[in-house]
């Protein structure tokens, strides 16, 4: 079984004993490890008007934990104080996508889980306060040293301080305390309380694991059910019985809708998937202009032939989210937030469209066989999913 770093855990042992269970502290998980972003080239990051990125100052001009959002100029950077304040850069992975890398230990975790490397610098006593996240993430300390507390077990229902921007909470108490330097990584699952403060000048690389929330699925499933005109019956009370209180809604109604609601699901089961993988590869909105840099005119087959036998490569967008299912024999590729049917024997190629990041003539040659996957790989580089490789 593949190792899970050097903590003498499987990948699979990892999984059972500790992922969305309790925090693990694994030193030296990245060896020698050197920071391949500079502070200054974060900084550069951070000036760019397309990419998401904030300013945490503990005590700004305008009070306590002052949040400046992006783009950050030079002023913003020159009337900082030389300690106590946080800058934050989100989806580096994707800006630089040699940092795609960093990913692949965690690879066994699915894809479509992945949301994004955050990155953060901050000088001596830089920190965004005692918090909780909903996520599941991983901490590398990539430069300097950090220390973080971590609480005893996830919270949630926690009291925040009242008027900030950021989620900071009102009360915090630390079960551990872990110093981490270059090369050490800190797993924590979703809602455990951690507070981590710059001791130097200090980077922390983030990898953020996305989870739904239930309003978020079932917002998802309500929109489904209206796009393919389904879930149409209405409450029904054949079993109703008379009532001298004529305005009361009775424990009885209540079990009726419940049931309902529990029949709508269970009788549109297929539905559940398209929204599962229409929501995990919507593009991020603060992405969406990025994404739609290369959109094209759709071209031909007989373009796409010539351009794949001239040696040219399609290059999967980087800002574009795929999933793949064959769940209850129905195929369907998750692009963008779109989902797409395929027909039962096409359904071997779908790997090779959602897990590939390039497509070379070799594999054209597979797909046009198929005239589903041609007009399917057309429209994706009409959408800028796919682009030609310069």
């Amino acid at each position: 079984m593949t190792a899970f770093f050097n903590t003498g855990l499987s990948q699979q042992q990892f999984l059972d004993e500790y992922w969305q269970k309790k925090p693990l502290l694994i030193r030296q998980a990245f060896v020698d490890f050197e920071t391949p972003i500079s502070p200054d080239e974060l900084a550069g990051l951070a000036a760019e008007p397309e990419i998401e990125s904030r300013l945490i100052e503990e005590q700004g001009e305008t009070g306590a934990w002052q949040v400046t959002n992006g783009p950050l100029s030079e002023q913003d950077f020159a009337k900082l104080p030389e300690t106590h304040w946080t800058m934050l850069v989100q989806d580096v992975d994707k800006h630089l996508p040699e940092l795609q890398t960093l990913f692949d230990p965690l690879r066994f975790i699915p894809d479509w889980r992945r949301d994004d490397l955050m990155i953060s610098f901050a000088p001596e006593h830089g920190t965004v306060g005692p918090h909780t996240d909903g996520y599941d993430v991983f901490l590398l300390q990539a430069l300097g040293e950090r220390c973080w507390q971590i609480g005893a077990q996830a919270q949630y229902d926690i009291e925040l301080i009242a008027g900030l921007e950021l989620q900071i909470m009102a009360d915090f108490e630390a079960d551990q305390t872990w110093v981490l330097s270059p090369g050490d990584l800190l797993y924590l699952p979703p809602h455990f309380a951690h507070y981590g403060v710059a001791l130097n000048d200090c980077m922390t690389f983030s990898f953020g694991f996305r989870a739904p929330s239930q309003v978020e699925l079932l917002d998802g499933v309500v929109n489904t059910l209206l796009e393919h005109n389904l879930a149409k019956i209405r409450y029904g009370d054949p079993d109703l019985k008379v009532s001298d209180q004529s305005s009361e809604i009775d424990v009885g109604s209540i079990k009726r809708l419940k049931q309902l609601l529990h029949q709508t699901i269970d009788n549109n089961e297929e539905i559940l998937t398209e929204v599962l993988g229409r929501f995990v590869t919507e593009t991020k909105q603060s992405l969406v202009e990025l994404a739609a840099e290369q959109v094209d005119d759709k071209p031909t087959i007989e373009q796409v032939n010539t351009l794949f036998e001239q040696g040219e490569q399609l290059q999967r967008n980087i800002y574009s989210r795929v999933a793949w299912t064959n769940n209850n024999d129905s195929p369907q590729l998750f692009v963008a937030g779109e989902a797409y049917c395929v027909d039962s024997a096409n359904s071997v190629y779908l790997p090779l469209l959602a897990e590939n990041t390039q497509l070379n003539n070799d594999d054209w040659q597979q797909l046009k066989q198929q005239q589903q996957l041609v007009d399917l790989v057309c429209h994706l580089i009409a959408d800028g999913v796919w682009f030609w490789s310069e």
